[in-house]
């Protein structure tokens, strides 16, 4: 039998070879029994995403995408939760930790989680709490989509899933790319975006949601002003006319908790705003457009076609109601972009 004797180059790049794999195992082993607990909605899918649903252990009460989350023994609709007892609590495949702006620490302390994502500057002291008692705590706060996806793959390197993560995110950029190509050549419709159900809050500047209406061919009518959340005067509104009124709705909400078509057209002076005159008044899914992560391309999607219908299909799997206006199919579509 002849023997084959190995360069001293291949020696040294089966070792090379061999180093890689046995680290890799390493890992493996480093992640597999990690526990993770996710105290904001947008976690718990970034985590099916990279396909870590089996490590969470704890989430918020409002966690309800992607569909596989309701069929979680224990689950049941943020407006349903009742909190009894950590006991009651525990019985539960995955407990409810945190209503967001608290969080149950005697749960948290059962649950002995090795990663804990927070979220957002109402969860900053809750973070800093939890880092104080010796809990490993990743919290972010994204202003751009390039946040979002750093966000993304800083979470998969702390879960061993880092390939995957930027995979994803290197997808996410080419499907905001494409969408780029067509919204640059089109006009820009103005838009208002109210941020909750409790009068008229508006998104201003320094938001991956700010970030998101641009891209989709929209223009923030309250870009000027910096902040995510704060109050304006009706009158302000109806002076900047926008050509579109954004209003959240979101699945289970309640009576109270919806800002109606009616209410936004018959506040005083909206009645002469483009958008009522042209019956461009939308609600959209708060869920899909306000949780940075997976699902903020299909809102990018949705928002591009609310804006440019002619230029953009309806994306499957849509969360209904969104759209109460419509495109009336009597007036001819525009030209074809060259």
């Amino acid at each position: 039998m002849k023997v084959t004797k190995l360069s001293f180059h291949h020696q040294r790049l089966i070792i090379l070879v061999l180093s890689i794999s046995f680290l890799l195992c390493m890992d493996a082993g480093k992640f597999r029994n990690q526990r993770i607990i996710c105290l904001s909605p947008n976690y718990t899918e970034i985590l099916y995403a990279l396909g870590l649903q089996d490590r969470i252990v704890g989430w918020t009460q409002y966690c309800n995408y992607p569909p596989e989350v309701q069929a979680v023994p224990g689950w049941v609709r943020y407006d349903e939760y009742q909190f009894i007892s950590v006991e009651d609590e525990l019985k539960k495949k995955i407990p409810v930790v945190s209503s967001f702006v608290e969080v149950n620490e005697e749960l948290i302390d059962s649950l002995k989680p090795s990663l804990i994502l927070s979220s957002h500057e109402m969860q900053r002291e809750i973070a800093e709490k939890l880092r104080n008692r010796g809990y490993t705590v990743l919290h972010f706060e994204p202003v751009t989509l390039d946040d979002v996806f750093s966000m993304m793959e800083k979470i998969g390197e702390a879960t061993g899933t880092l390939d995957k993560a930027i995979v994803l995110t290197a997808q996410y950029r080419q499907e905001i790319q494409e969408i780029r190509t067509i919204t640059d050549k089109l006009p820009r419709v103005s838009v208002y975006f109210e941020i909750n159900h409790m009068g008229p809050y508006v998104l201003g500047s320094g938001s991956p949601m700010d970030q998101m209406i641009d891209i989709a061919g929209g223009k923030n009518i309250f870009e000027d002003v910096k902040g995510e959340a704060f109050r304006v005067e009706l009158e302000e509104i109806v002076k900047r006319n926008p050509d579109i009124i954004l209003t959240p709705l979101w699945p289970a909400a309640g009576r109270d908790e919806v800002t109606t078509v009616y209410e936004i057209e018959t506040r005083p002076g909206f009645n002469t705003i483009e958008a009522v005159l042209n019956d461009r008044v939308y609600h959209y899914d708060s869920s899909l457009l306000k949780r940075p992560g997976p699902r903020s391309i299909p809102a990018i999607k949705k928002l591009a076609y609310l804006f440019h219908p002619y230029y953009f299909k309806n994306p499957e799997n849509s969360v209904d109601p969104w759209e109460l206006g419509k495109i009336d199919d009597e007036y001819p579509p525009p030209a074809a972009l060259k």
